[in-house]
């Protein structure tokens, strides 16, 4: 039955533009993914000089607010880019699995039909020796 739906053609002609579609968000991932890496590198690198700090007290909270940010960033694109990567080979699977599954229930008839074609041979030969 669910082969029935997964083999309507509509899904042939929108499954290239999905494969597109998945292609730009790894792109888009990959791309706030090195962001964020820049953005943590830079705000981790930065120190804030006393002589600074005492003339604007809140520089260093500042400082922290943007690497705290940068690295809630770099936390969320990197989970998100691992969890799109384990879906998308979850979803490979599940097609090979299908496939072999499809498969292995055609092999399976063909071989009941050529076990009865066999019996019913062997009955014949039976037959014409007696």
């Amino acid at each position: 039955r669910w082969q029935k739906i997964f083999m309507f053609p509509l899904w042939s002609k929108m499954a290239v533009f999905w494969n597109k579609m998945f292609l730009t968000i790894i792109v888009l991932l990959i791309v706030l993914f090195l962001d964020a890496v820049r953005e943590v590198r830079k705000y981790s690198s930065v120190h804030v000089n006393e002589k600074a700090a005492n003339v604007n007290s809140s520089a260093f909270d500042h400082i922290q607010m943007k690497l705290f940010r940068s690295q809630r960033n770099l936390y969320l694109s990197g989970f998100s880019l691992f969890l799109w990567l384990v879906l998308r080979r979850t979803v490979t699977l599940l097609t090979q699995l299908a496939k072999e599954m499809a498969s292995h229930a055609a092999l399976e008839t063909q071989v009941n039909d050529a076990t009865e074609a066999a019996k019913k041979y062997m009955a014949e030969k039976e037959r014409l020796q007696e």
